[in-house]
């Protein structure tokens, strides 16, 4: 490594050499605090790099873990902090003891734990760089002031949002028992990336996968749908599929689900779309009626709330009313499942897919110009990948079984439907 220009030397720390392309901090941490403000995350940065460096001192001075080749051994944990920034943070420290059963102090830790003025300097040099316009920038001020090199921390950057990509489009699926998917789309410049997100019978919601082109291209999403079967995703029980309303995603969702599939499609989207084709005077009324229709419970009363609407604007504009006719059941499909109502504001919209949705726009903003389609979608997982590790289990989790004996009622009621009208 080369010689540290702040805080510690080589001599005195006697770090080991960084490998080119290791990853020197956890990127995904690293967007995590993109997302939040760039504040937290020239935090984040530093903290988790002044980590890096005291494990390399631990490993440096002990070995490898159960290594015997050093005379210093490692002897427990305890608390300690680093100063970073303004704030004080708080680390769980290795202690490190010579077989004599003298402690030996890291040199590194002694360093970070000092407030020290050019480790306010370094701070601010991250603050008024962090873009993703600037982001390599960024990346060397953390290089710069810790003396490495900028070449290993670029690379470094590159490899672990190609191995957030890798995670997230090969990881097994086998294991998750997903009763809800939610498929929509998040515009990156001129392309869609389409996103699956799953809740399992515990609430719990996942980034399932994503594909690069539009939800108006059903080869497009049959493709994504058939990826998740590959990778383990079981879709041999009834699952609840909330969609834009596209009709390509739909029928994608008939040719790989089949007819274990209850369509729900998102009411915002309808509403939306139903809304482009009024002027703007009549906007809060529709809003006003469609709630109404949408928050009955019955689903012959929300049904005949929402046909009287479509006459209603037909008088106005025959396309919003056409846009409105238009899968009219499949956007009160969940009121036929007969929920309660927590679960049914959970899965009536795709409203669960805005939260990676908005941090993706929030790490991507100040990407002026995608150079290639492998960029997208480097950073598309990991702005996906992040934001799943904020996850929290969906409200009225403790009723997931409610929906899917739900569900299962709801597929028996279809399919003997179906029996006795082919007969």
């Amino acid at each position: 490594m080369s010689k540290h220009k702040v805080m510690i030397s080589e001599k005195e720390c006697k770090l080991p050499t960084v490998p080119i392309g290791e990853s020197l901090f956890d990127l995904q941490e690293l967007m995590q605090g993109i997302a939040i403000d760039m504040e937290s995350f020239a935090t984040s940065a530093g903290f988790h790099l002044m980590k890096e460096f005291i494990d390399k001192e631990v490993e440096a001075r002990a070995g490898e873990r159960h290594s015997q080749a050093t005379d210093v051994n490692r002897w427990g944990y305890q608390r300690g902090s680093v100063v970073v920034g303004a704030q004080r943070k708080s680390i769980r420290l290795q202690r490190l003891r010579t077989r004599e059963g003298r402690e030996v102090p890291l040199s590194s830790y002694q360093a970070f734990r000092r407030k020290d003025p050019r480790t306010e300097a370094i701070y601010k040099r991250l603050l008024a760089g962090v873009s993703c316009r600037d982001y390599a920038g960024t990346v060397e001020a953390v290089a710069d002031g810790y003396g490495i090199s900028r070449s290993v921390a670029s690379r470094g950057m590159i490899e672990a949002t190609a191995k957030n990509l890798k995670e997230l489009v090969e990881r097994d699926l086998s294991g998750w028992e997903i009763v809800v998917l939610l498929i929509d789309g998040i515009r990156l410049a001129d392309e869609v990336m389409i996103v699956a997100e799953g809740v399992d019978s515990f609430g719990k919601k996942h980034i399932l996968g994503f594909r690069e082109g539009s939800t108006e291209n059903a080869r497009v999403c049959i493709d994504l749908l058939q990826d998740l079967v590959k990778r383990g995703l079981k879709m041999d029980h009834p699952m609840l599929i909330v969609l834009d309303g596209s009709s390509a995603l739909r029928s994608a969702v008939e040719e790989v689900i089949e007819d274990n599939a209850i369509i729900q499609r998102c009411q915002q989207h309808k509403r939306e779309n139903v809304k482009k084709y009024l002027p703007q005077k009549f906007h809060a009324e529709v809003d006003r009626k469609l709630q109404a229709a949408y928050a009955m419970t019955s689903f012959e009363h929300s049904y005949d709330a929402l046909r009287l609407l479509v006459r209603e604007l037909a008088h106005i504009n025959v396309s919003a009313a056409n846009s409105l006719a238009e899968g009219l059941e499949e956007t009160i499909a969940i009121n036929q499942l007969q929920l309660p109502e927590v679960l049914r504001k959970s899965f009536s919209t795709t409203n669960l897919l805005e939260s990676p949705f908005s941090n993706g726009r929030r790490v991507m903003r100040n990407v002026k110009r995608w150079q290639t389609s492998e960029q997208k979608h480097r950073w598309t997982a990991t702005a996906l990948l992040t934001t799943e590790k904020r996850f929290r289990k969906i409200r009225g989790y403790r009723l997931m079984s409610v929906l899917i004996n739900a569900l299962r009622a709801e597929v028996d009621r279809r399919r003997q439907t179906k029996k006795v009208n082919a007969a």
